[in-house]
């Protein structure tokens, strides 16, 4: 629309009513008139108008943006994608978003929870009905709620199937806590519950000289998402039944689901990123600590080669000095073959083998511990 288009607009109704017609925020709305140059009615505007009294009307002043097009329609920007979703749902015609006020073509889900809360009415406590095994849609409400309570479910389940998704009574989970009524979107669990909340009223007690506090039928119905941290519940206000709130309800959980379905994968990458570094890591230290254990291991050999070298060395001095003065007794001779056999267990490059040493650590030298 021109300049002079959105002027007139907003000058023949309402800023309320004119969101309504159009996807924008009331925010985004008043920037683009300002930065169009366009006056708003000021406050009281409207209530004059209603009552017939008179008002001033802000000329629409000279500016060179006449000639640019505003698209209002494409200003979704200034929508949440809560609220977009929403718009796309209710603009389409072939979701049953109206919930009727007669039963047609029942889902089987609700025939059986009708079945079933209408034959536990005629049974007499302390006497009970058994759920079918198919298990039952979770509805706790008043006999006045029943009929309607029905009918909105019946319209959810076919409302989210139209939509593609499913909705299923879950049974006999080896979980108690898993059972219950589920609405599956985008592969995705969300147990769900229609009630209506009880209201608390302090009364008099019959009996003794105090109040007491009873619960009552509220007459609003609620569905309510369980979740400890993000659940929801969508009921009746004073300007809005439940049932108008279905496209509400569908796009929040599509966006849920998203949401989850999102995070998750999230998580499995980074948990395929962590496991992957964390092997690397491992490799890694085992590698450290393989080479730390050679590397010690060579200056070890590298140590007793060298000390077997000066042990010969020390055994040939030995040797040669009991020659030179005459005392290489056969006692002395006895050792020096017992050294000389010890300096080539000794040695890393030789490593003869010695049966007393067995248990003996030649680069500790010191007994190996032993487990029994």
């Amino acid at each position: 629309m021109t300049r002079n288009e959105l002027y007139n607009l907003v000058w023949s109704k309402p800023v309320s009513q004119i969101l309504k017609q159009y996807p924008i925020k009331i925010t985004t709305f008043k920037k683009l008139c300002e930065d169009n140059v366009i006056p708003l009615p000021k406050n009281g505007y409207w209530s004059k108008i209603r009552f017939n009294k008179e008002v001033d009307i802000i000329p629409l002043p000279k500016s060179d943006k006449e000639n640019i097009d505003i698209s209002l329609s494409e200003k979704l920007k200034g929508l949440s994608e809560l609220n977009l979703l929403i718009r796309e749902i209710k603009n389409d015609k072939s979701l049953p978003l109206k919930v009727p006020e007669n039963f047609t073509k029942t889902d089987k889900i609700i025939v059986r929870t009708k079945k079933y809360f209408s034959e536990s009415a005629k049974i007499k406590y302390p006497k009970t009905i058994e759920e079918p095994k198919e298990g039952v849609f979770y509805i706790s409400v008043s006999k006045l709620l029943e009929r309607r309570a029905y009918l909105f479910a019946d319209t959810l389940i076919k409302l989210v199937r139209a939509r593609g998704h499913d909705v299923a009574v879950v049974t006999n989970h080896k979980y108690h806590n898993y059972n219950g009524t589920k609405l599956i979107i985008f592969g995705e669990y969300f147990n769900i519950r229609i009630r209506e909340p009880d209201n608390r009223v302090m009364e008099k007690h019959d009996t003794y000289d105090w109040m007491q506090a009873k619960y009552y039928p509220s007459g609003k119905l609620t569905l309510n998402y369980d979740r400890r941290i993000y659940g929801k519940t969508w009921g009746d206000t004073e300007t809005k039944f439940v049932e108008d709130r279905l496209p509400d309800i569908l796009a929040f959980f599509e966006i849920r689901a998203k949401r989850i379905k999102k995070e998750r994968i999230e998580r499995e990458i980074w948990h395929k990123e962590y496991e992957r570094k964390k092997k690397i890591e491992e490799e890694l230290k085992a590698k450290r600590n393989q080479e730390l254990k050679d590397f010690k291991s060579v200056i070890n050999h590298s140590s007793r080669w060298q000390k077997a070298m000066d042990l010969r060395n020390y055994i040939q001095t030995v040797e040669s000095n009991a020659i030179k003065n005459n005392k290489l007794t056969q006692e002395l001779k006895d050792w020096l073959e017992w050294i000389n056999d010890k300096a080539d267990w000794y040695d890393p490059l030789i490593e003869k083998e010695d049966e007393l040493f067995e248990n003996v650590d030649r680069d500790t030298l010191e007994s190996k511990s032993r487990f029994w």
